[in-house]
């Protein structure tokens, strides 16, 4: 379901023709009418200072990299290059990120298959500058 609607995001907001910036504004509203009635039923007061820094800095990388995003998306729409090849290259990345900082970060097992998962990753991104 999530990867179906992420897919689904950068596809509606290329048809909206705006520009990067404020389709990132428009997505973070989004993110925030979407999220909001879950946000009253938390307790923050549970979790230390420190973890809800780490919450509130990967929402700031989150934002910078919906802007960076939303930059690609809008140079497809002024024909600077095609959608179809940079977009998917961008979520090729993240699992690449996501498995080399989970062996660091959290000292998760380097498995042959997580290396072959990101060999074939690589290949994909090759592929699709093709």
């Amino acid at each position: 379901m999530a990867g179906l609607l992420w897919g689904m995001a950068p596809l509606v907001g290329r048809l909206s023709s705006v520009n990067a910036m404020m389709m990132t504004v428009l997505i973070a509203v989004g993110t925030l009418v979407a999220t909001l009635p879950v946000a009253f039923s938390q307790n923050y007061a549970a979790v230390g200072w420190q973890y809800l820094g780490y919450g509130v800095l990967g929402g700031v990388l989150n934002g910078v990299g919906l802007l960076a995003f939303y930059w690609l998306v809008a140079g497809s729409n002024q024909g600077l290059w095609n959608a179809s090849q940079v977009l998917p290259i961008s979520f090729v990345i993240v699992p690449i990120v996501i498995a080399a900082g989970s062996c660091i970060f959290f000292k998760e097992p380097v498995t042959v298959s997580k290396v072959l998962g990101l060999i074939f990753a690589a290949f994909a991104i090759y592929f699709l500058n093709k």
